[in-house]
């Protein structure tokens, strides 16, 4: 008996729990059924508009002289003066003495020159003598004179070695008044003093360099850029025949956010560099010292040497429209919404890239709604709704 109710009893116990599993199931609320609601694309758009665009070409720059000299003194000797600027850094204006080597020498030598002219010029006037009296002597001459015996008789060839003998020293006398000349040493140019090995009591020898300058009116800033970029810039003797180009600024951010300089395009080096097939652009920067402003308002010069940020400004593109990057999809097309507000891909011509902005020639007309927001699984004709007013695209 015991084992009769050991078996029925779980088997009643299952029944009951699934009868009351059905009851409950059959007398619970039913839920209504509901009609699923469309879903709906939001996306922003953007009124498409033509205008003129100039775009900024970036790059990084070394800063150079743009013209540079080793001067070298013509005259040997000790060096007597020295200009207190002829420091690395020192400022020497065009024409103003550097150096001077001891001219004592080259003030004798002229001394000399100048006593042997008027030895010579006397040398003449003798000779003249000479000859006035010879051709008194010799005017009842024999029929038998050749010229060349009465021309020497008559003391021409005398004569003529007396005026080379002047001739000769006047050169001379030019030439020591050249050496005494050269024994100052003068700045071609306002300039900059990059390095120098002068000191007062040193001997100098002739065309051994002892002191290097840079040109302080102009300095010349050197960039790589991609070939391609070239044909959107104005470079002198390449794209125009005016002397100078395209306009730029240059960032000299490491002394400062004010240290912004003002430059031109002047040349394009006619070979890329071979490390990174870049085109070499020179950029001129006009008084990069800021020398002709007052001392208190001067930033922190352009240093030679020193790397600095350049914005080249390119010639406008006319008749372009200028989206955001984001409104080109990953199909490099971008989509247009038509008046039912249904999508249409569309084949662009892109002009010009830059930092958030994407520059388009051709493809767009004025006035069509151009997505600004990216639709990885939109398909052709898909309906949208727009996401607020539409936008007009940025100049």
């Amino acid at each position: 008996m015991r084992r009769v109710l050991k078996v029925l009893l779980p088997l009643a116990t299952l029944g009951v729990g699934v009868a009351v599993a059905n009851l409950f199931i059959a007398t619970g609320p039913q839920a209504a059924p509901v009609d699923a609601e469309a879903t709906q694309t939001f996306v922003q758009v953007i009124d498409a508009r033509q205008v003129e665009y100039r775009p900024t070409i970036r790059a990084m720059g070394i800063v150079q002289a743009e013209r540079s000299v080793a001067l070298a003194p013509e005259v040997g000797g000790r060096v007597k003066e020295a200009n207190h600027d002829l420091v690395a850094g020192g400022l020497i204006s065009q024409g103003e003495p550097i150096m001077r080597v001891d001219g004592r020498d080259y003030s004798d030598a002229l001394a000399m020159t100048q006593a042997e002219l008027a030895a010579a010029q006397l040398r003449v006037r003798e000779e003249n003598t000479l000859r006035k009296v010879a051709e008194h002597e010799w005017r009842d001459a024999p029929d038998g004179f050749s010229d060349e015996t009465l021309a020497f008789a008559l003391r021409e060839p005398h004569l003529d070695v007396a005026k080379a003998q002047v001739k000769s020293a006047r050169t001379r006398i030019a030439k020591a008044k050249r050496d005494l000349g050269r024994t100052l040493l003068r700045s071609p140019f306002d300039a900059v003093v990059l390095s120098e090995t002068v000191e007062l009591g040193q001997t100098v020898s002739p065309a051994v360099p002892v002191v290097t300058l840079a040109a302080t009116a102009q300095f010349r800033v050197e960039v790589s850029i991609p070939v391609a970029q070239l044909e959107e810039l104005r470079i002198p003797g390449v794209n125009t025949d005016e002397p100078t180009g395209s306009r730029a600024k240059v960032f000299n951010e490491a002394a400062g956010k004010g240290a912004v300089f003002e430059g031109t395009v002047l040349r394009l080096e006619r070979a890329v560099d071979q490390r990174g097939r870049m085109a070499k652009l020179h950029i001129a920067v006009d008084d990069p010292m800021s020398l002709d402003a007052p001392a208190a308002e001067r930033p922190i010069p352009l240093l030679i040497g020193s790397s600095v940020r350049v914005e080249l400004e390119g010639e406008p593109l006319r008749n372009v429209v200028v989206l955001p990057r984001t409104a080109l999809q990953e199909s490099g097309q971008v989509w247009l919404v038509d008046e039912a507000n249904a999508l249409h891909a569309r084949e662009v011509g892109i002009r010009w890239r830059d930092r958030g902005t994407l520059v388009v020639s051709d493809g767009i007309d004025s006035g069509e709604r151009v997505v600004s927001t990216g639709l990885p699984l939109a398909t052709e004709g898909m309906k949208v709704s727009l996401d607020s007013q539409p936008d007009e695209a940025a100049p």
